[in-house]
């Protein structure tokens, strides 16, 4: 008798078909990975917008660069593509959500203010801040392109000592040079006050008041403390001990405290006349600590600015891309008498920062 063996069944080519467990593994792992990247880039969100500087770990996310966030997506994508295609859904709104608001892009169309009719005889004001780095490394030119904004207004800060370069770029100019404060100005300037605060038993900034044709307003020129000397101790053994984040807070309730002294005294002489606040805030427009002293006024580049807007750090990088700043802690402040028009972030390497600039109308 013959006996009749079973046989797995033949495809057309006559090919029996077999189990592929490589691929079907894999297209799990990508479908796993692309959620749990997921859920990070939301819990980046949560620490980003809601958390913040309130935590060590905010506090560290949010001046830590966010390019990076969007690396795990992109490489997902392409895995997605080759072992799981519906994981590319996954991956592409990861990637929306670092590329719009991890990173925090910004474009007027999607400001809550909407520009308001302005008087075809209104009378721009264009200001510009920088922090000029003890004008290091090259302060020409950041006085060449500070120029190419037609500026009415200039607050720059850390200039310590003089430069004979602002004699030339701004001659017969209105100018105050205070601690290493200085703005000039079109218009004629006299010094309010001197922001003197306790925190840091510093001078923070300047007031001074502006008569302009359209009336006299006031222009605040700011530094306020960077948070880089709290990060820099969040490593090492007293990271794992818990002292370097109490250390840290401490350190960022000392911060909140200056910048709360910093605003009560340019709203005691401010009154009722249009203000505007410009310099190095060291810190985001998005920041818990930001919000609750200057959330009030309006943030050009949030306002009017299109990208990202980033300034600092601009100078090499041992662990990133030299002179790609990720951080945009420099900002324009107008309260609620002007309407921005336009709000741009300066290309020069002359300092740590990039120039900022803004045009406003009363």
């Amino acid at each position: 008798m013959t006996s009749v063996l079973s046989s797995p069944p033949q495809t057309a080519t006559g090919t029996a078909r077999r189990p592929q467990p490589q691929r079907w593994t894999a297209a799990r792992l990508v479908w796993a990975l692309s959620g749990l990247n997921l859920a990070i880039v939301l819990g980046v969100l949560i620490l980003l917008f809601v958390v913040s500087e309130r935590w060590w770990l905010g506090a560290a996310v949010t001046y830590l660069p966010r390019l990076p966030w969007g690396v795990p997506a992109i490489l997902l994508c392409v895995a997605a593509w080759f072992w799981h295609r519906p994981s590319l859904w996954v991956n592409v709104l990861s990637l929306a959500l670092v590329a719009g608001p991890v990173l925090e892009f910004r474009a007027p169309f999607l400001s809550d203010h909407r520009p308001a009719a302005v008087s075809a005889a209104a009378t721009p004001l264009r200001i510009v801040t920088a922090n000029i780095q003890g004008y290091r490394p090259d302060f020409a030119s950041v006085l060449s392109e500070v120029s190419r904004f037609q500026p009415d207004v200039v607050v720059l800060q850390e200039a310590r000592g003089e430069s004979p370069l602002l004699d030339d770029f701004f001659p017969n100019w209105h100018r105050l040079h205070v601690d290493y404060y200085w703005i000039g100005s079109r218009y004629p300037l006299k010094l309010v006050t001197a922001c003197n605060t306790e925190a840091f038993d510093r001078v923070a900034g300047l007031v001074v008041e502006l008569e302009t044709p359209a009336g006299p307003l006031l222009v605040a020129n700011i530094h306020q403390m960077t948070a880089r000397r709290g990060l820099k101790d969040l490593s090492g053994s007293e990271l794992l001990q818990g002292t370097a984040q109490q250390d840290l807070e401490h350190f960022q309730t000392l911060r909140l405290i200056e910048s709360n002294e910093l605003r009560e005294q340019i709203q005691q002489h401010a009154g009722d006349r249009p203000l505007i606040v410009a310099g190095d805030f060291n810190t985001p427009s998005s920041s818990n600590l930001f919000q609750q002293t200057w959330g009030d006024l309006q943030s050009a580049f949030d306002v009017a600015g299109l990208g990202y807007g980033y300034t600092s750090p601009v100078k090499p990088q041992k662990y990133w891309v030299s002179y790609l700043p990720w951080a945009r802690i420099d900002h324009i402040l107008a309260s609620p008498d002007w309407q921005v028009r336009w709000c741009r972030v300066g290309q020069s390497r002359g300092s740590d920062h990039h120039c900022l600039a803004a045009e406003l109308v009363r």
